[in-house]
């Protein structure tokens, strides 16, 4: 009876030194650990030895997290069944075989070094081959052993026992303040709803507003670097501010912070996007790839030409990127291919070459100036192509072409119509009316809607012992995720935008309205 409670008691001391260790947060040793595991880069060179191909690679391309997770609970992936290194399973007795089919005594800090290096469990086993061996220096090492150690109970910016704080980056004044008070209202209604109903594993979701001031230069990143040094935040959802690649999308990423459904960017492309950064809608790439499938179902005469249109910045060349990727599929003949700088267009010019040409079809990456521009000369021409534009680039400008022109126009739309009488939708509306918000931007509260939706999920299956990576795993997992309000969302470790497709729309000449003209659909 002594010795039982003699090992209860110790137990208890053991667990409550690695909660006080957790409080106070990582070391140095154990942050630069922490960085090998998730980048595999260390104060020094590290490599990874791949035993079936005979490669040497650098460890950043192979990192631990890729395999074992966040806190190194491990998956099942390709048929491989990754090992539990949880520094508890590591160490713990066991009598028998493994998992993995092994007889081995528990590993202690150089077992665990020599597995890493050597590929050699305690009892001199040979690993899995599929399991890299790392050639890293002696320090480097050690620093991964110590995060080893912590790694399933490390303290959690933004999360304590009783409530979950996310983050919002909301603008004080100017053009999008109106849109973000909605946003709020509406993230502060569903957080409430959550919450009403038990929360998640006994914690409160809460929103945690970080304003700025946008007429300020960069006025975005000191509220941001505010909120994630003092840990006040876990992640970020629904942030109405700043574009993909700004100054605080970069320090967010860097400091390893998930950011779900960021209003005012989209993906360069939907697939190898930062692992941090989770997009509800398709890029203009993807976007583009749907036009160009619409495009060979309707040219399926051989010979048709189709001319590409494209402004020369990120959203237009990523849109003549995604074309050229597609036509290539359907043997589409691109050509002319015509970029220009926005604000130089000569529709005059470009509708002289297209139409000399012999071009069957267009397919426009621009601005909506230059769409219209480029309707109101073709229909001057008579000349009526079929032409092809994604809607968030040109916005509702088609619909004003000439009518004659407007029997050729088609749209792509990343966003399909929502299905009103679906149970989600309806939740939607009802949330809008108990917590009062306002109806001038729906599209950024489906967006946010759509987010909040994730969140949870992504909360709910990383289970009580949440962290930023935890949740992260969970998120890139989601399949078939049904919002109401958004088509469903589909996300893996590599697919970063949860609805990677669009619909086609046509433009009615009578009512000037958009019509569907297929379903919302993926690209082939």
């Amino acid at each position: 009876m002594m010795r039982t409670r003699a090992a209860t008691l110790l137990c208890a001391l053991v667990l409550l030194a690695a909660a006080v260790a957790a409080a106070a947060g990582l070391s140095d040793e154990q942050r630069r650990g922490k960085r090998i595991y998730l980048e595999g880069k260390g104060r020094k060179k590290i490599n990874a030895i791949l035993l079936e191909p005979g490669l040497k690679a650098p460890g950043a391309g192979f990192p631990c997290i890729n395999c074992h997770l966040a806190g190194g609970t491990g998956q099942l992936e390709g048929g491989v069944q990754s090992s539990d290194i949880t520094w508890f399973h590591l160490t713990k007795e066991f009598s028998g075989k493994r998992s993995s089919g092994r007889v081995h005594p528990a590993y202690d800090d150089e077992s665990v070094a020599t597995a890493i290096t050597d590929g050699m469990d305690p009892a001199g086993n040979d690993l899995d081959p599929t399991h890299p061996r790392y050639e890293m220096e002696r320090e480097d090492l050690e620093d991964l052993i110590a995060y080893m150690k912590v790694m399933d109970h490390e303290p959690v910016p933004g999360v304590t026992d009783n409530e979950v704080r996310v983050g919002i980056l909301l603008p004080e004044s100017g053009p999008l303040a109106e849109a973000g008070g909605e946003v709020r209202s509406l993230l502060t209604g569903y957080f409430a709803e959550v919450n009403a109903r038990g929360g998640l594993y006994g914690r409160s979701l809460v929103l945690a507003p970080v304003p700025y001031d946008p007429s300020r230069g960069n006025g975005a990143l000191p509220a941001v670097q505010a909120a994630v040094e003092s840990e006040n935040i876990c992640c970020c959802l629904a942030n109405v501010a700043g574009q993909a690649g700004d100054d605080p999308a970069k320090y967010l990423t860097k400091r390893k912070v998930p950011v779900l459904v960021p209003l005012l960017s989209a993906p360069e492309s939907g697939y190898a996007t930062g692992r941090y950064t989770f997009h509800i809608f398709a890029s203009i790439r993807d976007q583009a790839r749907v036009m160009t499938d619409f495009l060979a179902e309707r040219l399926k005469a051989t010979g048709n030409r189709v001319g590409l249109l494209y402004a020369s910045d990120s959203s237009g060349e990523g849109g003549a990127a995604g074309a050229r990727e597609q036509a290539k599929k359907h043997d589409l003949v691109l050509g002319p291919e015509i970029p220009f700088s926005p604000g130089t267009f000569s529709a005059a010019e470009v509708v002289k070459r297209l139409k000399g040409e012999d071009v069957s079809a267009v397919l426009f990456f621009g601005g909506p100036r230059e769409a219209l521009a480029f309707a109101r000369e073709a229909e001057r021409l008579s000349w009526r192509p079929l032409f092809l534009a994604p809607a968030p680039m040109v916005g509702n400008a088609l619909q004003s072409s000439p009518s004659g022109f407007l029997d050729s126009v088609y749209v792509a739309s990343p966003l399909s119509a929502p299905k009103r009488s679906s149970r989600k939708m309806a939740e939607f509306f009802s949330l809008g009316e108990k917590y009062r918000v306002g109806k001038k931007h729906r599209t950024f509260q489906f967006l946010a809607y759509s987010g909040a939706i994730l969140l949870e999920e992504g909360l709910k299956r990383s289970g009580k012992g949440v962290t930023r990576e935890k949740l992260v795993d969970s998120i890139g997992d989601v399949w078939q995720l049904e919002t109401g309000v958004t088509p469903p969302l589909t996300f893996t470790p590599n697919r970063h935008a949860g609805a990677l497709g669009a619909q086609i729309l046509k433009v009615d000449p009578g009512t000037r309205r958009l019509l569907p003209a297929t379903e919302w659909r993926e690209p082939r």
